[in-house]
């Protein structure tokens, strides 16, 4: 009988490694593959820091598009998106403010972009834990 319940008791842990181990390689799979395709041209937009050539304004119907998936999205895939932020604020609690210009930001230096015109910027707020809690446009 005790060898009975050995056999058993060794087929169950054998099954659970393997369900564990089964499980572990799901979690791990989807995690990493939070790579999304997003409708957005992200090359052209990483080419444009601080919006100085224009070519961001043309992305704005796409961002408009696409920004509220961004939200729950981790801060590597925000980087791997966008970029560099052009401009960043820090928050209490280690949450942070990431600022894209979408019409030429305060940086460029080409007469009449920075004048008084109506600056345009995408402004994410990502917590602690590296996660998109907010994502908007706003103007100055």
């Amino acid at each position: 009988m005790y060898l009975h319940m050995f056999v058993n008791l060794s087929k169950f842990k054998k099954n659970l490694r393997v369900s564990l181990a089964t499980l572990l390689i799901a979690i791990a799979g989807t995690s990493c593959s939070s790579d999304q395709k997003f409708n957005f041209n992200s090359d052209s937009w990483k080419a444009d820091q601080d919006g100085c050539k224009g070519e961001r304004v043309k992305l704005k119907p796409q961002l408009e598009e696409i920004r509220l998936k961004l939200i729950g999205l981790r801060e590597p895939t925000i980087r791997g998106l966008f970029g560099k932020p052009d401009s960043e604020e820090l928050l209490q609690r280690s949450n942070k403010i990431y600022i894209y210009y979408i019409t030429p930001g305060p940086k460029c230096t080409t007469a009449g972009q920075a004048g008084n015109a109506v600056k345009n910027a995408l402004a994410i707020r990502i917590d602690a834990l590296g996660k998109v809690r907010e994502a908007n446009i706003f103007a100055e």
